[in-house]
């Protein structure tokens, strides 16, 4: 009985809460079913989007890995822009641009130039972004120092600072150790690589050089170093290259004959060599003709003629 009793009071409460919601819902019942499917669309709308920044993001990573050239990493960086994707693809341009300059400058300095200052621009809009991730940051404060200490004039302040600024914002860097040969002395040495005289004297004369292409292709062309005089000659007075000793002599090899010096290799240049004398080859049984006679002329045969045919008779 109390259990009937009591399924009688909920279907009755049921009822009541019922009769009472009936004026809401007529009233705002179309505006919570409004509301519901918005919610719908609005989730649909998100898987969507969602699924499609996904696969964007795919298409992304997909292109970087395939990127093989600095063009490629260029438009990966471009098209992608904003995203973790922009900035991977970045640092892998500056660093080709980077590498290529370097070797661009000993062959091809206009060429070098454009390379290390478009390396230079990268790196720096890296190091500007607050986006730019730590991993990325570092590679490009290290890359920077780099183009710094290349382009540099003898001054290499710049560079130091850079290395130095590596070496504190990231103690556990894979570049810490080459940041600091930079700026460090090694065991044994009193002052730092960069600190040098020497180093700054050779980066005051490379940066006063100027190859070009052709220039290879020259004959005897050889970049002077520092103390020397073009052609890799020696300066004005004798001297070798300071501080470095002089070369003994080669010691001559049994049966082969004496180098000439350079006097007598000139000499022997402007003299012109003998033509060696070649023997006619000899024939046997016949003499040769004598010069100046042309050989006798061999008697004409006439070819036999034809006989006649017989004439048939009657």
């Amino acid at each position: 009985m109390k259990s009937e009793h009591r399924h009688d009071l909920q279907t009755n409460d049921l009822g009541k809460l019922m009769v009472q919601a009936e004026p809401f819902v007529e009233k705002y019942g179309a505006k919570i079913l409004g509301g519901i499917g918005a919610l719908i669309v609005l989730l649909i709308v998100l898987i969507i989007w969602n699924s499609q920044k996904t696969s964007a993001q795919s298409e992304a990573w997909t292109r970087l890995a395939a990127a093989g050239s600095t063009e490629d990493f260029e438009n990966v960086a471009e098209d992608y822009a904003g995203t973790p994707v922009a900035n991977w693809a970045l640092i892998h341009a500056a660093e080709s641009h980077l590498q290529s300059g370097i070797r661009s400058s000993f062959t091809d300095r206009s060429a070098g130039d454009r390379e290390l200052k478009d390396a230079k621009e990268q790196f720096q809009k890296l190091l500007d972004s607050s986006s730019t991730p730590p991993e990325i940051r570092e590679r490009a404060l290290f890359g920077m120092a780099r183009v710094e200490e290349t382009t540099s004039n003898g001054d290499l302040k710049t560079a130091t600072e850079l290395y130095q600024k590596l070496i504190n914002e990231f103690p556990e860097s894979i570049f810490r150790q080459l940041a600091e040969q930079r700026v460090k002395p090694v065991e044994g040495e009193k002052v730092a690589a960069l600190d040098e005289e020497g180093t700054k004297e050779f980066y005051k004369w490379f940066h006063e050089q100027n190859p070009k292409p052709g220039d290879r292709q020259r004959p005897g062309f050889n970049m002077p170093m520092p103390g020397m005089a073009p052609q890799g000659t020696a300066p004005a007075g004798g001297a070798g290259t300071p501080g470095l000793p002089e070369l003994p002599a080669l010691p001559s090899l049994p049966g082969l004959p004496e180098p000439l010096t350079s006097e007598e290799g000139k000499a022997s240049e402007g003299t012109p060599a003998a033509p060696e004398k070649t023997e006619a080859p000899k024939t046997e049984g016949k003499p040769a003709p004598e010069a100046g006679k042309a050989p006798a002329e061999q008697p004409k045969t006439e070819a036999p003629k034809p006989e006649p045919a017989p004439e048939k008779k009657p």
